[in-house]
Parts: structure tokens; C-alpha cells; sequence
């Protein structure tokens, strides 16, 4: 059986097969993504999107990274800048989980 509970703005919780998991809401991945943004700019560096990427537990924190600029918004001229939203926007369809 699977049952999902969406709380609106905080999580969202799957259950199947009596494993419960907890996603991340849109806003905890923001606070989360702003964390690593050094300079607080709303921009992130392929070192600081990597090193989130790696806290997230993904298991090749490269290649997120590579993926999430392919799927930023192209308007930027500096591909080696990340937009924070654009990143939260990746790691949602990405399903990461707390």
C-alpha cells in the first residue's frame, strides 16, 4: 500500500511497505542551498553547489552539479554560476529525501 501525505509548505511523506519516507519541501532546500552560498549573492559556484550536492547525499555530487546547469536557466552567460532557485527547482524533481 502506498499513501503520500503532502503538508503544505513543509514535507512531504511517503509511505510504502511500512518504509516511511521524508522528502525535502521546497523551502527547507532553499534555506539549505543558501547555507553554501558564501558570498550571499543568490548564486552558488560549481565548488559550493558540489559540496550541497555532496550533503544531500548524492552519490556523485559531479555530475548533479553538471545535470543542474544543464537545467538552469540558459539567460546566464557564466554557466559556472548557478542560480539558487533554479537549484531548488533540480533537487525537488530529483526527490531528495531527509
Amino acid at each position: 500500500m502506498v499513501r503520500d501525505l503532502l503538508v503544505p509548505g513543509f514535507i512531504n511523506i511517503t509511505e510504502q511497505k511500512g518504509r516511511v519516507e521524508i522528502f525535502w519541501s521546497e523551502g527547507q532546500l532553499l534555506d539549505f542551498f543558501k547555507g553554501y552560498d558564501k558570498d550571499e549573492d543568490g548564486r552558488l559556484t560549481k565548488d559550493e553547489a558540489k559540496a550541497a550536492f555532496d550533503k544531500l547525499g548524492s552519490r556523485c555530487s559531479t555530475f548533479r552539479t553538471w545535470r543542474a546547469r544543464c537545467h538552469a536557466d540558459t539567460n546566464s552567460k557564466d554557466r559556472s554560476i548557478l542560480n539558487v532557485n533554479d537549484l531548488v527547482k533540480y533537487a525537488l524533481k530529483r526527490g531528495y529525501k531527509l
